[in-house]
C-alpha cells in the first residue's frame, strides 16, 4: 500500500493517500499519526490461517530433520 500525505489549499487541510482512497485531516500532525499508526500495522507481524483451522507463523519454523537408517 502507498501511503502519502499532501497539503490541501480550499479549504486549508492535509490529505492522507492510500493507493485510490484519500482521508482529509484539519491538522499535519493528525494526518502524520494516522498514517504512521497505519505503517506500522501494516509492517507488525501476522500469522496465516491455513484450510485446518490453525494459525501458521509468517516466519518459516525451522526444525532438525532426524536421519533413519534404511537398509
Amino acid at each position: 500500500m502507498n501511503i502519502k500525505i499532501t497539503e490541501r489549499q480550499a479549504p486549508h487541510g492535509w490529505v492522507v493517500h492510500l493507493d485510490d482512497w484519500d482521508i482529509n485531516f484539519k491538522h499535519l500532525d493528525a494526518a502524520q499519526d494516522f498514517a504512521g499508526l497505519l505503517q506500522a500495522r501494516i509492517d507488525a507481524p501476522h500469522v496465516w490461517p491455513n484450510a485446518f483451522g490453525q494459525t501458521l507463523p509468517a516466519e518459516p519454523v525451522v526444525t532438525q530433520r532426524l536421519g533413519a537408517c534404511v537398509e
